[in-house]
């Protein structure tokens, strides 16, 4: 038996021109470097994580904090509302997601392995973070009760604490347990550390960790290419 534990933004998922495309849409400008874009939010929301798991801001108040830091970094025209005005674009855009027919293929084969079980770890706001669930509807193929929102517990991503509860929880030791996300700092340095194996998505192309993941691709379709092959 193995256990695959799956982030769930930028990875069931790709957020990222979401993100750019709710900015534009309401500063109704181009952004020419969206590479940039990206990094600089994703920079931001490393900052104030915790503040959102614990709930002293909300989701709103985070991103919109988010998007005016990001605009006022790239130099970018805003008013001080523009940034809780693209969060909500933002929301809006993402109502829209689904899974591709490529990661719902994947997900139908692993559901159908008696040999493999599923879950989902996930930082942000509890309430937010299971909507993103029932959206995209996971609970086809992940039981609800596997899956763990970082801010339903006391810690944060890459806290061990975290994949060690999945270890429990599976009654599986480290060595058979996978973390697949996009992060490297919260996902894959974690379950490193916890002695788990890893696929990162390494959407931003970000230079290589001294630690290395069992794999490494930079996309969905690399992705999914994989996940058709390692299990």
């Amino acid at each position: 038996m193995k256990g695959i534990i799956f982030d769930i933004d930028d990875t069931l998922y790709c957020r990222q021109e979401m993100l750019v495309d709710a900015a534009e849409i309401i500063l109704g400008v181009t952004v020419e470097d969206r590479a940039r874009f990206i990094t600089i939010f994703y920079e931001k929301s490393d900052m104030n994580m915790s503040d959102l798991e614990s709930g002293r801001l909300s989701t709103r108040e985070i991103n919109g904090w988010r998007y005016n830091e990001t605009f006022k970094t790239l130099g970018l025209p805003y008013e001080e509302e523009d940034g809780c005005l693209s969060a909500d674009k933002y929301l809006d855009l993402q109502s829209h997601m689904q899974l591709s027919p490529a990661m719902i293929k994947i997900l139908d084969s692993y559901k159908a392995n008696p040999d493999l079980i599923l879950g989902i770890l996930t930082a942000g706001e509890s309430k937010h973070q299971w909507n993103k669930v029932d959206m995209l509807g996971l609970d086809r193929w992940i039981d609800r009760k596997n899956v763990i929102v970082c801010g339903e517990t006391p810690y944060s991503k890459p806290d061990v604490r975290l994949f060690r509860m999945f270890e429990e929880r599976f009654n599986l030791a480290p060595t058979d347990l996978w973390m697949i996300g996009d992060s490297y700092k919260h996902d894959i340095a974690g379950a490193i550390e916890a002695g788990w194996h890893s696929i990162w998505i390494n959407r931003r192309n970000l230079p290589e960790p001294e630690r290395l993941p069992d794999f490494e691709v930079k996309n969905d379709k690399e992705l999914t290419t994989l996940l058709m092959n390692v299990f």
